[in-house]
C-alpha cells in the first residue's frame, strides 16, 4: 500500500485520550510557570500534526508559534528557526547587545560574520523567555527529522534548557537523533475500534463491510492510510 502525502491534522482525533491528557497537562504546567519539553515521536502519517492541531488549538496555549521541516530544504541553515522566531522580532531589542547581533546575523537580518551556535542558542531561548513575558509561549515544530541541521542544533540546545520561562517548545518526529533525552510521547497507531471510528466519521455514507474490513486492514492502524484510503473509496478507485 502507498501512503501519499496529506494533512492528517484535518482528520477527527480518535483514540488518543492518553496522548490528549499529556498535552493538557503540558499546558497547566506551562500556566502555572513550568517550562516544558516533549517530544512527540511515531510512524510518517500516525496522527502527530493531528495532535500538534490539538494542542495549538487549547485555549490554555496561549501564544502559539510554529514551523515544520522541509524535505527539499535541509541544507537552507536557520531557515526552519526564521519561520518560528520571526513572529518574536518585536522582543529582539530586550536581548543582550551580543544576543541581538547574533540572532540577527543568524536569520539574514545583518550582515556580518557567522555567529557561534552556542550564542544563537542564548539568543533564541532569552527571545522564547521576553515572548513569553505577557503569556504563555508554545512552540511547535512538525517534521523535526527535515529540519536543517543548525535549526536543529539549536532548538535542541534551547530545549535543553528551559525553566521557568512559561514556554513550551513542541516537537514532532519520525526519527531525529538531535532529540535523544528529551522527554518522549510515543504515539502509536490506532487500535482496530478506534481505527473503524476514524473511518467511519470520514466517509460521507455507509459502505459495503468487506470493503471496510479491507480499509482497516490494509491501513494497520495508521490514520494517514485511513483518510487516503476513504478518498480512494469515494472516487470509486479499489472497489471490489
Amino acid at each position: 500500500m502507498t501512503v501519499v502525502t496529506s494533512d492528517p491534522s484535518a482528520a477527527p482525533l480518535h483514540g488518543r485520550a492518553r496522548e490528549q491528557q499529556v498535552l493538557d497537562r503540558l499546558l497547566h504546567d506551562l500556566r502555572a510557570g513550568r517550562s516544558r519539553a516533549l517530544v512527540l515521536r511515531g510512524d510518517t502519517g500516525v496522527g502527530k500534526s493531528a495532535l500538534l492541531g490539538y494542542l495549538a488549538g487549547q485555549p490554555l496555549a496561549g501564544r502559539v508559534v510554529r514551523t515544520a521541516g522541509v524535505e527539499t530544504e535541509p541544507e537552507v541553515a536557520f531557515s526552519a528557526l526564521q519561520e518560528l522566531c520571526s513572529p518574536l522580532l518585536d522582543r529582539l531589542g530586550r536581548l543582550p547587545a551580543a544576543q541581538q547581533s547574533a540572532l540577527a546575523t543568524a536569520l539574514g537580518l545583518e550582515e556580518g560574520a557567522s555567529p557561534g551556535p552556542l550564542l544563537i542558542g542564548l539568543a533564541v531561548l532569552g527571545l522564547f523567555a521576553e515572548a513569553a513575558d505577557d503569556e504563555p509561549l508554545v512552540c511547535i515544530v512538525d517534521d523535526v527529522q527535515w529540519l536543517d541541521g543548525m535549526s536543529a542544533a539549536v532548538l535542541a540546545f534551547v530545549a535543553r534548557r528551559l525553566d521557568a520561562e512559561a514556554v513550551a517548545l513542541v516537537f514532532a518526529t519520525a526519527d531525529s537523533r538531535f532529540l535523544a533525552g528529551l522527554p518522549e510521547l510515543r504515539v502509536a497507531r490506532l487500535g482496530e475500534d478506534d481505527a473503524r471510528a476514524l473511518l467511519d466519521s470520514v466517509l460521507p455514507g455507509p459502505i459495503d463491510p468487506a470493503l471496510r474490513d479491507r480499509i482497516i486492514a490494509e491501513s494497520q492502524g495508521n490514520p494517514l492510510a485511513l483518510v487516503v484510503l476513504s478518498r480512494r473509496t469515494e472516487e470509486g478507485v479499489g472497489r471490489p
